[in-house]
């Protein structure tokens, strides 16, 4: 049966609570789909359904990637369904 100080002593080297080591880099997991940015662990984002790829959800990112390829016209709508 291990002591209660080396349990500690384990658990401490295991979580590395050195506050003098430089902060880990972030981990990159995908890139925007709209503006080809680095998308790290923990960031917003959309999921493209169609693709599987992401858009940064924090920025105009998602509006921008849906206004060029989801919506074919913007404007205003008339009586016979017309956008002008």
């Amino acid at each position: 049966m291990e002591s209660r100080r080396h349990i500690r002593r384990r658990r401490c080297e295991m979580l590395n609570l050195d506050r003098f080591q430089p902060p880990a880099e972030p981990l990159t997991v995908a890139h925007c789909e709209w503006c080809g940015r680095e998308i790290y662990a923990g960031d917003e984002v959309f999921r493209i359904d169609d693709g599987g790829g992401f858009v940064h959800g924090e920025t105009d990112c998602a509006k921008d990637y849906a206004a060029e390829r989801v919506y074919d016209r913007y404007g205003y709508i008339s009586a016979q369904l017309d956008v002008e």
